[in-house]
């Protein structure tokens, strides 16, 4: 897909970090868009700021874990702009701890909003986008996690490595059933958002207050070469969209990633130092 011009897009958590700036380079690009986020208000706020460039947005704020809800919204999004050409399942949580840390509840909560509403959205939009016969492409929000874990992120981690399998499935039974529908996977390495707050939270235990957080997240920010703007991972995103690559990297891992190759092909035992981003 090359020109996005007058084409229609659908993306979740679409309020804020990679949502929200995916969204707006959509936008720029001349696309209408169905936007769901759980914040109601700020998804409301986006939508008119997007409205002023011209572009048609239905928005509603729907919780991804809520199959029904998905339905509904696909069959509306369908109805408003009659086809969709891009959907992004970006919506998703971040909370720390180790695998006996987290209560059943815990993993849960975590694993249906980052695994089954990449799931709801799948199955929501992409039998529709079949039927319908037009090309399309899907980029499903991984990240790092999806390919190297991490101590003391276990829920992250699992739910994160389940959607990079999830999305080579898709990629592939859409290629071997020959649909014009590209897949790929957004494997984010540091990006300045809000849901580094959790993690930050998570760390500072009972002294978190939103001051603290913010204090310490832009300290860290500053004082790592390694964070990127939502800005810069939405232009990498429409970058592969258009090359119809499936990975999708915000920073290079090509060193550590090929370490990690050759311990599988070895069979050797798994050794994650810190992930090095060059």
């Amino acid at each position: 897909m090359n020109n996005f011009k007058g084409k229609a897009a659908v993306i979740t958590g679409a309020a804020s970090g990679i949502g929200r700036a995916i969204a707006i380079k959509a936008a720029d690009e001349g696309m209408n868009l169905g936007l769901i986020d759980m914040n109601a208000s700020e998804l409301e706020i986006l939508s008119e700021q997007l409205k002023q460039k011209g572009v048609d947005v239905l928005y509603r704020p729907v919780d991804v874990t809520d199959s029904i809800a998905m339905e509904d919204f696909a069959q509306s999004c369908f109805e408003r702009f009659n086809e969709i050409d891009l959907l992004v399942n970006n919506a998703g949580i971040l909370r720390v701890g180790g695998c006996w840390d987290q209560r059943a509840d815990d993993w849960q909560k975590m694993m249906s909003i980052n695994i089954m509403g990449v799931v709801n959205g799948i199955n929501a939009f992409v039998p529709r986008i079949i039927d319908n016969g037009n090309a399309a492409h899907i980029v499903n929000t991984g990240s790092v996690g999806s390919l190297v874990a991490a101590p003391n992120m276990a829920q992250y981690t699992t739910c994160k490595m389940a959607v990079r399998g999830l999305t080579e499935c898709l990629y592939l039974e859409l290629k071997m059933q020959q649909k014009p529908i590209g897949v790929s996977l957004l494997c984010p390495g540091p990006v300045s958002t809000n849901i580094a707050n959790s993690l930050i939270g998570g760390f500072l235990g009972d002294d978190a207050s939103p001051e603290k957080i913010a204090e310490i997240k832009a300290a860290t920010e500053a004082m790592d070469p390694n964070f990127i703007s939502p800005d810069a991972v939405a232009e990498k995103v429409f970058d592969a969209i258009r090359s119809e690559s499936f990975w999708i990297f915000t920073h290079p891992l090509k060193k550590h990633l090929h370490g990690l190759t050759q311990a599988v092909v070895n069979g050797e035992n798994p050794e994650y130092s810190e992930v090095k981003f060059d």
